[in-house]
């Protein structure tokens, strides 16, 4: 029960009862927040320091309409808020696992495209050409380029025997 100041001297500096209370938890609030007080107070109590406040006339209420607001605990606010970056931060995780798991399916490599990687890998293998091709590279080349390889192998032997004479 408040003592000091009576409400007697704390009802005329306010619009009714409702917005005086409002106004002492309002500066109460401020208060506890780490306010400065306006007044000298003999007591630990901030709501009595507000009431001081207002009868002293540091603090005044602005008449109109009031719109209250009834703070939450700093612990319901500070679990809504990690609650919030936990969705945010599970949303942008899925996003960059959902590629990996579930891969897009793979393109139609295009009809060059073996050729090209052949001819990479034969670059890169050595510094200096390799002039000899195996029958494998002969069937590969040749299947890629859709010829005959029972035609291909009568022209590699009819080379070879050339050579030799």
């Amino acid at each position: 029960m408040l003592i000091k100041p009576p409400i007697e001297k704390l009802l005329p500096k306010a619009e009714s009862r409702y917005t005086l209370a409002m106004l002492v938890a309002k500066r109460a609030r401020q208060l506890v927040d780490g306010a400065q007080p306006m007044v000298e107070a003999e007591g630990p109590n901030l709501v009595t320091l507000a009431c001081e406040e207002i009868v002293a006339g540091k603090v005044v209420g602005v008449p109109g309409i009031h719109t209250p607001v009834v703070p939450l605990r700093p612990e319901i606010e500070e679990a809504r808020r990690l609650a919030r970056e936990q969705a945010e931060n599970q949303a942008s995780l899925d996003a960059f696992i959902e590629p990996i798991i579930n891969p897009a399916p793979a393109e139609e490599p295009e009809p060059g495209d073996e050729l090209i990687a052949f001819l990479k890998r034969t670059e890169d293998s050595d510094d200096e050409p390799d002039m000899d091709v195996s029958d494998e590279d002969i069937e590969d080349l040749r299947a890629l380029d859709g010829e005959d390889i029972s035609e291909v192998e009568d022209q590699v032997v009819d080379e070879t025997e050339a050579d030799e004479e």
